[in-house]
């Protein structure tokens, strides 16, 4: 007797494993998550069935179609752990024109060219379920930097994904924008001032709701000392700001936490992130790692931020003999502990976006009044050429890259060139306020006359035209004119024109 004939159920059951078969090799190839639940096929008045077995005709490609993809995805897997290598360069130049005050009030800034960022990083599974990043940066002086060095464990019940290492807390929306590509060469005033940004520790995140329209990440890190010149004559160490040596030490550390959430109220599934309006906000306590009190290893805070460009070495503390030097600094001040939080807002129409944040902090100042500071930033940009920045679920962000419609290239040597490439005009307008006078001054521990002093507590504000151009998706040249007007407490207020273009290409 004849074996039954295939049912609708049996074709479901086949959908179901193609599509998930297509998924994990989706999820191996391009380190992404996969989708857990799928549509099933039903049968419709309009199918064309089989006069036999009444199943559609199609049923035995489906089958073949499925045993080709179940075997591949059994030879990735034999191939784990997979590596891909990837990495961008950003070459800076930059020119400044200071008035006579802001000469007073930070120096003579030197013009220059060099590598802001150089790095290199290698990402894959090392199985099906897990994760890693290990990407180091060589444009900094002295030895390589740690960046996104961790691993994670994908699709842990209730935790989501669960990555441990060094890495992005959960901040700010503006921190968890990807450095290749930010829409404008540095990002924003508060951000350099407020955010914590990577630290070592360990993190839950995971996307929720319908198509994955909510982002939820939360975190807990350590906050011993993070040495930024351990060979200084009187070696510092820093809350804010990247942990480059991925090292933090001291018996009087602190455990700090973070959590971030965001949400798209409005997505549009089918224009390929064309028309979106994306909310979201988040939470950070700090303990700052040190000794409680005063004397050796007290436990301190600063803030400080650069004119949203530099150029120069990022380890040499930011001095004008190094780099591009702080506009706003609130100095070294003993601390016990601090909150930071923030909003945003953000959306795309069509090839216009726009983003923005408010940000604040708010210090536990030692044996004094608590202290505040705060700053913002809105910016937009419009594609001249009819693309649309792109958004990234994973990360609750806007992603300022694109594909041109039609890449810039050239025909020969002796010919003409085909294509503009993409062309974006773009607009950021930031402050941050570090005026605060509410720090006692036996906590005050800076002292550097400078120029550029520490402290020079005080507001400053950016302005930012911007004109950014795509060869193709992997290269690009940006140029940026910035309007800097630092005011700070004790000195007249200082007017900074900076002249920058950026030279990128990622693989």
């Amino acid at each position: 007797m004849a074996p039954p004939a295939p049912t609708w159920e049996d074709f479901n059951a086949l959908a179901v494993r193609l599509q998930a078969t297509e998924a994990r090799l989706e999820a191996m190839t391009n380190n992404t998550t996969y989708q857990t639940t799928y549509d099933y096929y039903q049968p419709s008045g309009q199918s064309t069935l089989s006069a036999t077995t009444q199943t559609p005709d199609n049923y035995p490609a489906i089958l073949s179609r499925l045993s080709s993809l179940e075997q591949k995805y059994e030879a990735d897997k034999a191939r784990l752990p997979l590596v891909r290598m990837t990495g961008f360069a950003q070459l800076d130049e930059g020119f400044f024109s200071q008035d006579v005050q802001s000469r007073a009030n930070v120096g003579d800034i030197q013009d220059g060219v060099g590598f802001r960022r150089a790095r290199l990083q290698a990402v894959g599974n090392l199985s099906e379920f897990t994760r890693y990043s290990f990407e180091m940066d060589f444009a900094t002086a002295g030895r390589p930097s740690f960046m996104d060095v961790w691993a994670e464990q994908t699709h842990v019940p209730f935790f989501g994904n669960v990555r441990i290492g060094h890495f992005r807390q959960p901040t700010t929306m503006d921190a968890w924008t990807s450095i290749r590509h930010l829409e404008f060469l540095e990002r924003s005033l508060p951000f350099q001032a407020m955010d914590p940004f990577r630290r070592v520790g360990i993190m839950s995140w995971f996307n929720a709701g319908d198509d994955d329209r909510t982002l939820i990440a939360y975190s807990v890190y350590g906050t011993g000392f993070t040495f930024t010149n351990p060979g200084a004559a009187t070696p510092t160490y820093g809350s804010l700001g990247d942990t480059r040596f991925g090292t933090q030490i001291g018996d009087n550390g602190g455990v700090s936490a973070a959590i971030r959430g965001s949400h798209l109220l409005y997505w549009d599934p089918y224009a390929d992130n064309r028309y979106l309006l994306h909310i979201g906000g988040g939470y950070n306590f700090r303990e700052i790692g040190g000794v409680p009190g005063a004397g050796s290893n007290a436990r301190t805070y600063q803030a400080r931020a650069i004119p949203e460009f530099f150029v120069g070495d990022p380890g040499g503390g930011g001095l004008t003999a190094n780099g591009t030097p702080f506009v706003a600094d609130t100095g070294r001040f003993l601390a016990n502990d601090f909150h930071f939080f923030h909003t945003e807002l953000a959306g795309n129409y069509g090839s216009a976006h726009f983003q923005t944040e408010y940000m604040g902090t708010l210090v536990d100042q030692l044996a004094g009044p608590s202290v505040f500071y705060h700053g913002a930033y809105v910016q937009c940009g419009y594609f001249l050429t009819g693309e649309s920045c792109g958004y990234n679920k994973q990360m609750g962000a806007l992603d300022y890259n694109v594909k041109p419609f039609r890449e810039f290239f050239g025909l020969a040597r002796d010919q003409w060139f085909c294509g503009w490439g993409a062309w974006e005009i773009a607009a950021r307008y930031s402050y941050v306020n570090l005026g605060s006078t509410a720090i006692l001054p036996a906590n005050q521990l800076s002292a550097a006359a400078g120029p550029p002093p520490s402290p020079n507590p005080g507001v400053v504000n950016d302005g930012t035209l911007a004109l950014n151009w795509w060869w193709n998706q992997f290269t690009r040249v940006q140029f940026n004119y910035i309007y800097v007007n630092q005011n700070p407490i004790a000195a007249a207020t200082g007017i900074t024109n900076i002249y920058a273009a950026r030279f990128q290409f990622e693989f």
